[in-house]
């Protein structure tokens, strides 16, 4: 299919009437936000971060992760501990990774009050492929939609693959592309920092947050930021039956379209992933590390009693995932629960103050796959590879949808 001007408006037309594809799938909120999820249970053994990811009892018992009085979750790292500044230490600290599994054709908006911040901290949320039998990092691919580190004042966000995954040039988003080859050869990925203000750090918190979006998409995935002043109406008047309309989210901070990264090839079934680590192979690398921060990583932050990790925690109202699939909803309905499910009571809706309206308590029920291959509000395959509305747009100079 040749592309022109006047292919445009049919397709803006036909991803209109897509607007609506979205239906409610999963929530993780309120008093039993922690459900849907497992506790790591061991040291960072990915990034090799100073922290050993304790378990649920752990987590529980000493309130590092928990959700507090106005039905948030907490995750945080051990900011009361003693720690030595002799040999190889490890601080307490959380990794959750979803009981569910979400295949290509789902949608994800998290909001978050406070993110972790500081010298050597290194929170993210994350989608980490499920690797098969005889499988490596990252054959089943990883998409990073918040990753910040130390006192760095912006998120960025990456897709992680392997050869045949790249970020085209001159994609239309908001966020400035810093590597295009998404093939894990530097562990950086293809990368995105974020240009609008107040995405990461003591501005974020003094913000009262904001909310973040992913679309897994056959069309691409798609990332986006906004401050909690413009949170789009959609996301602010969501309930938990609505559908998701995408019309009034702009462009997004990072674009990676299928025309560059065949989605379906690259990136199977994804697990959600929410952890904090300390120093490592990022925040810890010294000549990355003395950028904005005094000393060494370890001694000067890890060592000692940990008052200085008061500001490393998440807060977190709500995580809502949705899909283009009914069937994805029917078989989470079958595990336990209803449709959609929800795993939590309280706070339930995003807003421009923070919290919302509590909802009904389901039980999260038993691990399941969900999500499923669609053609989301931006996804047309339209015999072109796949490729974005958001791609198209910008290859004939449009603005946004």
């Amino acid at each position: 299919m040749i592309m022109s001007r006047a292919t445009l408006p049919l397709l803006l037309s036909l991803a209109l009437c897509a607007k609506a594809a979205y239906q409610p799938l999963i929530t993780y909120s309120g008093t039993t936000f922690f459900d849907g999820f497992d506790f790591y249970g061991d040291i960072d053994n990915t990034t090799w971060g100073n922290v050993t990811y304790v378990d649920a009892a752990i987590a529980n018992s000493e309130s590092l992760a928990y959700v507090n009085g106005a039905g948030n979750a907490i995750i945080k790292v051990d900011n009361s501990s003693q720690v030595l500044d002799v040999g190889i230490q490890y601080r307490k600290s959380i990794r959750l990774t979803s009981k569910a599994q979400f295949d290509v054709g789902t949608l994800f908006v998290i909001d978050a009050l406070h993110m972790p911040y500081g010298c050597s901290v290194w929170p993210s949320i994350w989608l980490n492929g499920v690797l098969q039998p005889g499988q490596v990092w990252p054959q089943a691919g990883e998409i990073d939609l918040i990753e910040a580190i130390n006192l760095m004042d912006h998120n960025q966000m990456a897709l992680h693959s392997y050869e045949g995954c790249v970020q085209p040039a001159n994609v239309t988003q908001l966020g400035h592309t810093l590597i295009h080859n998404c093939n894990d050869t530097t562990a950086s990925g293809c990368t995105v920092a974020e240009t609008k203000p107040g995405s990461f750090g003591k501005t974020f918190a003094d913000n009262k947050g904001g909310a973040f979006a992913l679309q897994f998409d056959v069309a691409g995935v798609f990332m986006w930021f906004w401050p909690r002043a413009n949170i789009p109406t959609s996301i602010t008047q969501a309930k938990p039956t609505s559908e998701m309309n995408l019309t009034d989210w702009g462009t997004p901070s990072a674009a990676y379209p299928a025309s560059g990264c065949n989605v379906t090839e690259f990136f199977p079934a994804q697990q959600l992933v929410i952890d904090i680590s300390l120093c490592g192979l990022w925040a810890g690398i010294p000549d990355i590390y003395s950028e904005d921060c005094p000393g060494t990583c370890f001694s000067t932050n890890i060592a000692g009693n940990g008052s200085n990790y008061g500001a490393a925690y998440f807060e977190i109202p709500a995580i809502r995932t949705y899909t283009v699939n009914p069937g994805a909803i029917a078989s989470v309905s079958a595990s336990g629960g209803g449709s959609p499910l929800t795993t939590g009571s309280a706070s339930g809706s995003v807003s421009a103050d923070g919290p919302g309206a509590s909802q009904t308590d389901l039980d999260q029920g038993s691990a399941t796959r969900v999500g499923g291959r669609g053609s989301g509000w931006m996804g047309m395959g339209m015999g072109m590879g796949m490729i974005g509305v958001w791609a198209l747009v910008g290859a004939v100079g449009g603005g946004v949808l």
